[in-house]
């Protein structure tokens, strides 16, 4: 997996736990990226740090200026996905064809029904928008090629909605999405 970038975005994550997806993606031969919210975490390992709470999307945007690598991954640092899934989706996107991305989805997710019946809606409307079927449009894991993301970053979301807008953007230009 040497073509690939790990990027973990953190704040307020379990030290212990961000430390150790460092070293799983780094004994995968991929390169790990760590980006701080602003200094909150004191870590043992090398991180990117910015300004205070510019935001999720803004952290995996500043992952992706600083990865050297065709593919990009961004995994949530809270410890809801492991090396194993990532690994999962890194090869289904080699196993794709032109493939553009590959979003990870979300079994067992301990929410509260209000939160779940949200996120089962969001999904059926942007399926409809974009015209493709979405299981977990806003799933933190993902594998996708850099020089796309690097296209659509100005128009890319700072905060939590990065996600959806790199898949709806795809999706409506036409890109493979799986």
């Amino acid at each position: 997996m040497t073509d690939l970038t790990v990027i973990i975005p953190v704040y307020n994550e379990n030290k212990d736990i961000v430390e150790k997806l460092y070293y799983e993606v780094l004994a995968t031969g991929a390169t790990p990226i760590v980006v701080d919210d602003g200094d909150t975490m004191k870590l043992g390992i090398p991180k990117l740090t910015y300004t205070p709470h510019q935001g999720y999307g803004y952290a995996i945007k500043e992952g992706i200026r600083n990865a050297k690598t065709e593919l990009i991954c961004t995994m949530d640092g809270d410890g809801q996905h492991s090396v194993e899934d990532v690994k999962k989706v890194y090869t289904t996107f080699k196993l794709l064809t032109q493939g553009a991305m590959v979003v990870g989805q979300r079994w067992n997710l301990n929410e509260r029904s209000l939160r779940k019946i949200g996120r089962k809606l969001l999904n059926c409307f942007a399926s409809i928008l974009a015209d493709h079927y979405l299981v977990d449009l806003n799933s933190g894991l993902r594998v996708f090629r850099r020089d796309l993301a690097m296209a659509y970053m100005s128009i890319l979301c700072d905060r939590f909605s990065f996600t959806t807008s790199l898949s709806m953007s795809m999706l409506t230009d036409k890109y493979k999405v799986a």
